[in-house]
């Protein structure tokens, strides 16, 4: 063998490199797929554990411990007072318990309007369950059953409009300025508190961000080149004779362009770049593998290096 003849890949190895490439594109399709419905279950779970599930069972205790909750309950259906929702005679309050002795149980006709008597001398508005001599799990039950989930999130989701419709006005507004102040300056709550409002406000503000351009910026030191994006002006006080102007660029971080910092570098610095602000969006999350079309030499793939060495298939 002549030592300018490159080794021969044996079929194996070609099968072995098949399979991997297959691998890898079979993970790119699945994977997507997979994070977004990790994505949307995840938010339904954190929905429902912190935000719908306390509401619920605020509304279900609701229902259940007072006259005006029975009312409603009656509305669809469900009579606390019903025998189905009986504790068992061992877990019955004394006063019940002689009842249902002197009675002889539930299934005798007199139990019903002598447990019914004693009842009505009991607090009127507030219902105590267990002095009722009601089941209150299997209660709850039932109005689970009846009530449903989405009470509570319809609840939560009217709660949140009717705040935002009161911090909308002059009031409103004042009292949640007071109400960060306050707690900027707690203890241990001013650590966190001040980074998370923040971090809401970026992805929730009315005013979108607005990017001038796509620029290479020499970050974070000379002959390392980062993608800017040019956010605005630069600070008067920065300028100077020599430099010129200065730009307010936004560098974003890799994979999460929504963090990043804010840089001020001379105009002349910055090399302006042939791409479009969603462009350098897709270069960042993907650590420079997705690179633009207008950015790509004649014949240069977009491909990783060595995708094109028998992972395209098997060969026939």
């Amino acid at each position: 063998m002549s030592p300018s003849t490159p080794p021969a890949t044996s079929p194996g190895a070609r099968t072995k490199s098949s399979r991997r490439g297959f691998f890898l594109r079979g993970l790119a399709v699945v994977l997507p797929a997979m994070l977004t419905v990790f994505v949307f279950v995840s938010v339904g779970q954190f929905v429902d554990r912190y935000v719908a599930g306390p509401v619920n069972q605020a509304i279900y205790a609701g229902l259940e411990s007072n006259s005006i909750g029975w009312t409603v309950l009656g509305w669809v259906d469900i009579d606390p007072t019903d025998s189905t929702f009986l504790l068992q005679r061992q877990d019955q309050p004394e006063s019940i318990r002689e009842i249902w002795d002197a009675q002889g149980g539930p299934s005798k006709e007199g139990f019903g309007d002598a447990l019914g008597k004693h009842r009505s001398s009991l607090p009127a508005f507030v219902r105590d369950l267990p002095q009722w001599g009601i089941d209150a799990e299997n209660l709850r039950i039932a109005v689970q059953g009846r009530v449903g989930i989405w009470a509570g999130i319809l609840i939560a989701a009217s709660l949140i409009l009717l705040v935002g419709y009161l911090a909308s006005g002059f009031l409103g507004r004042a009292l949640i300025a007071g109400t960060d102040r306050t707690l900027a300056r707690l203890p241990l709550v001013r650590a966190v508190y001040p980074h998370a409002k923040q971090l809401v406000d970026f992805f929730l503000s009315d005013n979108e961000m607005e990017f001038d351009s796509v620029v290479a910026a020499p970050y974070p030191s000379p002959g390392i080149w980062s993608i800017g994006l040019v956010t605005g002006g630069g600070l008067p006080e920065l300028s100077d004779d020599k430099k010129g102007e200065m730009r307010a660029v936004y560098i974003p971080s890799s994979p999460l362009p929504m963090t990043g910092y804010t840089v001020f570098i001379a105009t002349e610095d910055l090399i302006p770049l042939d791409m479009t602000v969603e462009e350098a969006f897709r270069l960042v999350v993907s650590v420079g593998v997705l690179v633009p079309e207008s950015q790509l030499k004649a014949g240069q793939s977009k491909a990783l290096p060595g995708a094109d060495k028998g992972e395209d298939g098997p060969e026939d």
